[in-house]
């Protein structure tokens, strides 16, 4: 839609759109309208479009929103001279009302999505946490001597399941805290070897009885101030990655410091990671199809990209010679927050 103004303030051209919606030039159609900024501030008669192009204002494309006897309006709006000499200028409007309604109507479901999984993951905990405990009770049932192998075998199965339930509840609620902004760190002085070596030891246990053989590579305890069961956490994500997707293959874990920040690699001999798809799996609900045939939500390594951010590094995918996929995590050494700090990052 484009406007023509003259310096007495009177439209001089006006083309079929904006004729049609006369409502959107102010008072061209003898109506004036309310008029909002983007963060919803009225503009004064002297702050609306026309005004400033009769100042002789050039101004780019600003959102602006209308509310008029026809209905409400978004319109992006910008000014060019076209005359200086006549003080002639010309708006132009684009109407992105619809965009905006989906834009508005998307941001709100999205909002209902991640209040329902926040929902949902609590309300699991309780009978999760009541089945754990049954579990456990039956566990103490079991005769030590073997004369219930059945019901041995049966008890094990149902505590995996259970753990596997209880990981995706946890991620589900870190989604949440995540995107809600409300992930809290905890920060104090540890070695990020023994970290490493705690986190790895269930999936070692996993990867033993799997045929998954895993070695831990590090030459000496690095001390820094980390949340360590969040990086714990961060490995045992990376860890089940390689477990899951390495195709069986053997595992490394490699820690070690470079200046003043630790290289933490986790890396498999599997088929490895597209280039062009190693940003996206970092993305929540992803999977890669070729690849990562896997059910499961896609939510680890997004956690794990968070963390990692929240704690001042970063993450990346390399593929090193010989294939397989690396995943490269590199942390700052030394921190600035106190022990007792509680911190939140999005």
């Amino acid at each position: 839609m484009l406007i023509e103004i003259g310096r007495n303030g009177r439209v001089v051209f006006a083309n079929a759109s904006a004729r049609e919606v006369a409502f959107a030039y102010e008072d061209l159609d003898g109506h004036t309208p309310q008029v909002t900024d983007a963060d919803g501030k009225v503009l004064s008669p002297d702050e609306r479009p026309r005004s400033r192009a009769l100042r002789g204002e050039a101004f780019g494309p600003s959102m602006t929103h209308w509310k008029t006897r026809d209905g409400d309006f978004a319109l992006v709006v910008r000014c060019d001279a076209v005359d200086h000499d006549h003080r002639l200028a010309a708006l132009t409007f684009v109407d992105v009302t619809a965009f905006q309604r989906w834009t508005d109507d998307s941001r709100a479901a999205l909002a209902a999505r991640d209040e329902f999984l926040s929902i949902a993951a609590h309300e699991l905990r309780s009978p999760l946490n009541a089945l754990m405990l049954t579990i456990h009770r039956l566990k103490l049932r079991v005769p030590e001597d073997g004369s219930l192998p059945e019901l041995d075998r049966l008890v094990d199965m149902s505590q995996r399941q259970i753990d596997r339930l209880t990981s995706l509840v946890q991620n589900l609620l870190d989604v949440t805290r995540i995107r809600a902004r409300r992930l809290e760190l905890e920060f104090e002085p540890k070695d990020l070897l023994q970290i490493v070596r705690d986190a790895a030891e269930e999936a070692i246990e996993h990867a033993r009885s799997a045929g998954t053989p895993v070695r831990i590579v590090a030459s000496e305890p690095i001390f820094g101030l980390w949340d360590g069961a969040r990086i714990e956490q961060v490995v045992q994500n990376l860890l089940t990655n390689a477990l899951k997707y390495g195709g069986g293959s053997p595992i490394e874990v490699s820690l070690a410091r470079e200046g003043a920040t630790v290289k933490l690699t986790v890396r498999d001999h599997g088929p490895g990671i597209a280039a062009e798809d190693r940003d996206r799996v970092f993305e929540p609900f992803q999977r890669i199809a070729s690849t990562y045939k896997s059910q499961s939500l896609g939510l680890g390594l997004y956690i794990v990209r968070e963390i990692v951010q929240a704690h001042g590094g970063r993450i990346a995918i390399e593929s090193p010679d010989g294939g397989g996929a690396a995943f490269v995590v590199r942390l700052p050494v030394a921190q600035q927050q106190s022990s007792d700090t509680s911190a939140e990052h999005a």
